[in-house]
């Protein structure tokens, strides 16, 4: 048993060693009158037929500011080289080689609509090289594919990209690209060319899926195009990838504090017009605000064309804020609409006895000091008044010499000339506070008019502001078309194989 599992070694390393022999043998006699350089057809005026698919492993980063798309994946050619074939049987039955892809000729596919980078092949990997001569070769590719990016429903958007392959030196004749895949589904011919599409021609069996997008479509279409300035056909091969971002983490990271900063600037008109913090609230959502618009721009494409709505509410909110506590007499036509009407309506009444002067009594009862000076300038009066008295008894009746002398002081005492110009002033004095203080009242009753007023507008900004947050908040949400969208992604209809499973 021993010699016999010696015998079975040496006979496999003996055909091992033999198998070998037999392919370096096939490698050097093929290359030895090999020439790269020129492509492989049996007449000139063939054209080499290249079968091709593009393997897409991974969605790496979709860059919203470049609009460029960044994929990974590898691109499958197929074609017939008529001088790398030979008879397995001569060769010790050996039927595939993998020869380097530097020392035979390769087809000059590229990413037309590279962004930056190289756009040819960068990994030259061996090719697989059978007996019948066909190849086989599958590079590794990481491509940046210019990708218009519409950012009008950010972040329930909807990403249409392409990626356009061909062949940068040889025409239609000379070199004919078709899809590796016969399920074409439409052939299309116009005037100048045709074209034939594939419902899945990107080949997703290893697709990883991203985190951040839905793969919805991949799409491949062959164009057969000629132009004025050649006599032969240009051939390339589009994918068009139709990506979905994903709803989740946007909603609940940009959306929600969106609009809870949005539903906080209506607390802006519950506060009175006279407070300070109505101000400092204003300021601390518009710099909330400022910082999602920085947020915004670092994402999106930079444009100038609309300007934000919450910033123009803003500046709106800060004026009438300003301009709610302004002195000045109110017009009858605003009393009448605010205070007298639209108040009623919307639930702003105003408290018993605001109206200004509507009686006397009320107004003595608001103005005690008022009251008080009054009484004092009417007893001045009196006394002034028993002058005048005394002066018309003296005249009409006599008098005993004790009366006489005891009018005779009370005279002096009364009206001394230095007594009469002391309650005069005094007077005036008490009159001019009077005014002082009538006036004071008055700008109160108007201050507390335009408050009011202020009050009133400010409930209605409140009830229209509401009722537009909570529209707009529907019409953003609802009106993007991904909202609705229940398109199933391609992954789920083919789904690729879990390589990464144990």
């Amino acid at each position: 048993m021993f010699y016999g599992a010696i015998f079975l070694f040496l006979e496999v390393f003996s055909s091992k060693v033999g198998a070998s022999q037999e392919s370096t043998r096939l490698y050097e006699e093929m290359m030895s009158n090999y020439n790269k350089l020129v492509r492989p057809a049996k007449i000139p005026s063939e054209a080499i037929e290249i079968q091709f698919k593009f393997k897409l492993l991974q969605i790496l980063d979709v860059h919203e500011k470049d609009q460029v798309l960044t994929t990974s994946g590898i691109l499958i050619h197929k074609w017939a080289d008529h001088r790398l074939s030979w008879v397995p049987s001569l060769y010790g039955n050996v039927t595939m080689l993998h020869v380097p892809g530097e020392l035979i000729w390769l087809p000059d596919i590229i990413l037309y609509n590279n962004a930056h980078g190289t756009p040819a092949i960068a990994s030259i990997t061996k090719a697989d090289v059978y007996a019948n001569g066909s190849i086989l070769w599958e590079p590794p590719v990481i491509y940046n594919s210019m990708c218009r990016i519409d950012t009008k429903w950010f972040p329930y958007d909807e990403q249409f990209c392409d990626m356009k392959f061909g062949s940068w030196t040889y025409g239609g004749f000379e070199l004919d690209m078709v899809h590796l895949d016969s399920d074409v589904v439409e052939h299309i011919s116009y005037d100048n060319g045709t074209e034939w599409r594939v419902e899945l021609g990107v080949d997703i069996s290893e697709y990883v899926p991203s985190v951040e997008f839905d793969l919805l479509s991949v799409v491949g279409t062959r164009h057969e195009k000629r132009y004025p300035c050649c006599d032969y056909p240009v051939i390339d091969i589009t994918y068009y990838l139709n990506i979905r971002r994903k709803k989740l983490f946007y909603t609940i990271n940009l959306m929600f504090p969106c609009i809870g900063i949005a539903t906080l600037t209506s607390f802006v008109f519950y506060l009175p017009s006279e407070s300070h913090n109505k101000i400092n609230l204003c300021i601390s959502v518009l710099v909330s605000l400022t910082v999602f618009f920085l947020l915004l721009i670092e994402i999106v494409p930079p444009t100038s064309l609309v300007t934000p709505l919450i910033g123009k509410y803003l500046v709106f909110t800060m004026i009438m804020v300003t301009l709610s506590v302004s002195a000045y007499q109110m017009p009858k036509l605003i009393r009448r609409i605010f205070i007298h009407f639209l108040g009623n309506y919307i639930l702003v009444y105003r408290m018993p006895g605001g109206s200004p002067f509507k009686s006397r009594k009320a107004r003595y009862k608001k103005l005690p000091t008022l009251n008080a000076l009054r009484a004092l300038d009417n007893h001045f009066k009196e006394c002034i008044t028993m002058d005048d008295d005394v002066l018309e008894k003296e005249a009409v009746s006599p008098s005993s010499a004790e009366e006489v002398e005891t009018r005779n002081r009370e005279r002096n005492l009364i009206i001394s000339p230095e007594m009469r110009n002391r309650v005069s002033q005094v007077g005036y004095n008490i009159r001019y506070i009077e005014r002082i203080l009538k006036k004071g009242r008055r700008d109160e009753d108007l201050r507390a008019d335009w408050k009011f007023v202020a009050m009133v507008i400010d409930r209605l900004m409140l009830i229209l502001f509401s009722i537009t947050i909570f529209i707009g908040t529907l019409y953003a949400t609802l009106s993007a078309p991904s909202v609705t969208d229940d398109r199933v992604p391609v992954t789920e209809k083919y789904p690729p194989k879990n390589i990464y499973q144990n």
